[in-house]
């Protein structure tokens, strides 16, 4: 990292980052045409589980290349100044890399969607139909590094 004061190295505070951040905007590679997109997901035991349908660009790229780049941020918020040049942002962030790996076996499925839905609700357990859960896949991206960055904490 460039900016070495803006490195965030408390392990802690990465982790919530991961906890807190509502998107998860992956980057992947589609030759040499990159694509990005952001994603509804959690966190748990340093993976990414990500919700999709079963087809679209984004998988057709996964098919071909499952490098990702992913990328979280929080309590993003806008500096002003009075000279526009000295404007800026606040947030807390992560970039990382990984690989994804799609699950498509129901039951491991069902498990991957209820770590996603424990993120967003407060419930403790969940149900799905069967056939929802066959119009849906879940990406798994196991990280394989992670930095985090401040600005203006």
């Amino acid at each position: 990292m460039r900016r070495k004061e803006k490195e965030i190295k408390d392990p802690e505070v990465i982790q919530k980052i991961f906890k807190e951040a509502d998107i998860c905007r992956i980057a992947l590679s589609d030759g040499e045409k990159p694509y990005l997109v952001p994603m509804n997901f959690a966190y748990h035991n340093n993976t990414l589980y990500l919700h999709s349908a079963t087809e679209g660009r984004k998988i057709d790229i996964l098919s071909k290349n499952n490098q990702v780049c992913f990328q979280l941020d929080i309590k993003t918020e806008l500096v002003t100044s009075g000279i526009p040049c000295n404007w800026g942002m606040k947030y807390l962030s992560v970039v990382g890399f990984g690989k994804a790996h799609i699950i498509d076996k129901p039951v491991e499925k069902r498990e991957g969607l209820d770590i996603i839905m424990h993120k967003y609700s407060s419930e403790e357990s969940f149900s799905y139909i069967d056939e929802a859960i066959s119009k849906v896949i879940v990406i798994r991206v196991e990280i394989d590094e992670a930095t985090g960055k401040k600005s203006g904490y």
